[in-house]
Formats: structure tokens, C-alpha cells, sequence
């Protein structure tokens, strides 16, 4: 069945998926996406700095079979896991639309560099279908 008029269909809207991180964070992928999707947003913020010295936090798609580091970086900079507590943190991104659409099946992931000893906070990459 079609969508009706003036009805909205979830598949259609902007998400934002989230992703809590404490100190026993790992290099992992959080996210597959079931259908073509591009990368619109990403933000965070550090709710308790980790004290291990510097550790940061970098995002990747990558398809279905690779690893997340071996993916495709989607933003400049990094996301801080030892910045200000409570303070808002926005990832400027890539130019490339093509290096910020997943396709059905492609993944995010997060690549840490660093040790997160007593991290914990927050952030979430904001998409919209294609």
C-alpha cells in the first residue's frame, strides 16, 4: 500500500541516531542502514571528560565486509572525549555527498584514538533519506 496524501511516512524523515559512549568504549560500527541514507549532521557533547590524557572520537561509514577504520571519514576534525563537560560539540562535514550517502547495508562506526578512561557523554549523526 502507497502512502495516502498529507500522511507522513517515517522512512521520509530526518533521524537522528544516537550513541551513548562510557570509558569501556571500543572502535565499532552502531548503525546499518536499511535503505539509501545521507549523513546531514554530526554532534555530541562530553557529559563526564575522560583523564586518561587526549582521546578523541571519529566517524565512519563503511560497507557491508570492511572495517570501520578502513571506511570512509565523514567529517574535519574530531569529536573530543576529554573536552569541557556539558559543552556541545558539532563535527563540520565533508564536502562530498558522495562520501556522506550510505547505501542499503552500509554501516557507522566510530573509530577512538586514544584511552577513554573515565568518558562518558553522547553523540548522534543526524540523517535523511535519499
Amino acid at each position: 500500500m502507497g502512502r495516502m496524501l498529507g500522511s507522513v511516512d517515517s522512512a521520509m524523515c530526518q533521524k537522528t541516531i544516537g550513541f551513548n559512549y562510557t570509558s569501556a568504549l571500543v572502535t565499532q560500527k552502531f548503525y546499518v542502514a536499511p535503505s539509501a541514507r545521507r549523513v546531514v549532521a554530526i554532534q555530541g557533547v562530553t557529559r563526564v571528560a575522560g583523564s586518561g590524557g587526549a582521546c578523541t572520537v571519529s566517524i565512519y561509514k563503511a560497507p557491508s565486509g570492511t572495517a570501520v577504520g578502513s571506511g570512509t571519514l565523514l567529517h574535519s576534525g574530531t569529536f573530543d572525549l576529554v573536552g569541557t563537560a556539558d559543552t556541545n560539540q558539532v563535527l563540520s562535514l565533508v564536502p562530498n555527498l558522495d562520501s556522506l550517502t550510505l547505501n542499503a547495508g552500509d554501516s557507522l562506526g566510530f573509530v577512538l584514538t586514544g584511552t577513554a578512561t573515565s568518558a562518558v557523554g553522547y553523540f548522534g549523526v543526524t540523517l535523511e533519506p535519499v
